[in-house]
């Protein structure tokens, strides 16, 4: 759970609050998967892995709680979005392509 908090701090410089549909739009155009298809119930795999990093950076981004974050994403519960940080928590903990991928994504999110 370190990169979370690693977020946190660096955030205190950011002026103006990064929203949800922000990060959505990042993390799609990042995976090339449109927005609605990210939205939808499909468990796609590559559908599934972006979904999960925009709620990983929602959850540290910004002040949402986890029902907003869920509900904006593909209208899943609390629950979903605990599971998909961790997830991502340890991808990157045990995976070095991913977690260039979410220092890339990062850099586009200005953070």
């Amino acid at each position: 759970m370190h990169d979370i908090q690693t977020v946190k701090k660096s955030n205190s410089k950011v002026k103006r609050e990064i929203s949800i549909d922000y990060i959505q739009k990042i993390v799609c155009d990042y995976f090339n998967v449109p927005i609605d298809l990210m939205q939808s119930k499909t468990r796609k795999r590559e559908i599934v892995q972006a979904r999960q990093v925009a709620m990983f950076f929602s959850k540290s981004l910004t002040k949402s709680s986890l029902a907003t974050i869920g509900a904006q994403i593909g209208g899943k519960d609390h629950a979903t979005v605990l599971h998909a940080c961790k997830t991502v928590n340890n991808l990157i903990d045990t995976d070095k392509r991913f977690r260039n991928q979410i220092d890339e994504i990062g850099k586009k999110l200005k953070i």
